[in-house]
């Protein structure tokens, strides 16, 4: 599985708005927007990851492939999304599309056994949307205008076994005059093998993910992520492994129980306090209000099986308190855990500080790649 993010657009409406950053690398809670989506696609589990911008724009992309391994493809000249598919079109194999106007608040992705097109109710709809007419849950035709059903978003998943034909159909587009029409888009050949293909459609909402063609739609990219990242909370909850596209040693979710996070972090300081090298004075455990604890539920056995607890400043994300039951250790949850915050922390551009109590968690800490920023000295109850 792989992606194709379209960012080697004119941003012509943008431009006309007073903008002269390019719409992909226009900054979302301080991070440039196609750099969100790269992080998002990661987390999914898809590190293989094509871009196609402009050949003068190719050094202002350029770290998305030192930093995110991603391959970049260039053009001198953008004509339409057309011409741009046309230069990866090898790559179209088990493949999310990706325009680079995109901005997600949530993460959408997940896997599928067909190809689907991601639909939208706009609040303003164009007067030139796709609205996809289905039957028996397939696209069976498309009509344009302005509607208030969903119509289409720009995301498409194209399933291995539909490949070969949308290569097929794209390649008998690839023409001079085609790759000239600027009102052209890769997928307008796609209305020629419905038929051929089963293609659903999966609907988000307006909440989740928007379009970025005007200053004003930039505003409101901006508020919708801001608004669900408020703190961790939705994105915690958002969690499900059995969305990413690799298989996970262990089906887990983050669940939110006051009472059961008391149980177990109780359970952490026994843990501590039996420790022979340990010798600390805990006290009741208390959460302030910018903290959010949270336990770990196997969907398998259907019991808890850890617990942790991050608190949040306007500098950084703090996993405070990180506790794995015994028998459940050594399957890769701890590392889930720290990982998924570690992306909630880069897409609101923070940087992730953990508390370490004890050798062995320093070193699980450092095996993940986290390195000393300081230590803590104490005077305790008894000097």
């Amino acid at each position: 599985m792989n992606a194709i993010i379209l960012a080697a657009g004119n941003s012509t409406r943008m431009k006309q708005d007073g903008y002269s950053t390019p719409k992909p690398l226009l900054p979302i809670l301080g991070i440039p927007n196609i750099e969100r989506t790269v992080i998002l696609l990661q987390e999914f589990g898809i590190s293989e990851i094509t871009i196609i911008c402009k050949s003068d724009l190719l050094k202002d992309y350029f770290f998305l492939k030192e930093k995110y391994g991603c391959q970049l493809v260039h053009s001198p000249e953008h004509y339409n999304t057309l011409h741009s598919m046309s230069l990866v079109i090898d790559k179209i194999d088990d493949t999310f599309v990706i325009e680079g106007d995109v901005v997600f608040a949530r993460n959408v992705f997940f896997k599928a056994k067909n190809s689907f097109y991601y639909t939208m109710k706009y609040t303003n709809c164009d007067f030139d949307a796709w609205y996809p007419v289905l039957k028996e849950n397939r696209i069976v035709k498309f009509e344009i205008g302005e509607f208030t059903e969903p119509c289409l978003f720009g995301v498409s998943f194209w399933h291995h076994k539909d490949c070969s034909i949308v290569r097929s159909v794209l390649r008998d587009f690839f023409t001079s005059e085609n790759f000239k029409c600027p009102d052209l888009f890769w997928d307008d050949c796609i209305v020629n093998v419905l038929e051929q293909i089963y293609i659903a459609t999966y609907e988000i909402s307006p909440a989740d993910a928007c379009e970025m063609n005007t200053g004003k739609e930039y505003e409101y990219a901006q508020m919708i992520c801001k608004k669900y990242y408020q703190n961790c909370e939705k994105f915690i909850l958002d969690f499900n492994c059995r969305n990413w596209c690799q298989p996970q040693p262990i089906e887990i979710v983050f669940v939110q129980d006051n009472k059961a996070c008391q149980y177990w972090h109780q359970r952490l300081l026994d843990y501590f306090n039996s420790q022979d090298n340990i010798n600390t004075f805990w006290k009741p455990i208390e959460f302030a209000d910018n903290e959010y604890p949270f336990v770990v539920k196997s969907i398998e056995i259907g019991n808890y099986i850890a617990y942790f607890d991050v608190a949040e400043s306007a500098e950084y994300i703090l996993l405070r308190r990180l506790f794995v039951d015994e028998k459940y250790r050594h399957n890769g949850i701890g590392s889930i855990i720290v990982n998924y915050i570690r992306e909630y922390a880069k897409l609101t551009n923070r940087e992730l500080r953990v508390n370490v109590y004890d050798k062995l968690a320093e070193q699980f800490y450092i095996a993940l790649g986290m390195k000393l920023y300081f230590k803590t000295f104490r005077f305790s109850v008894e000097d």
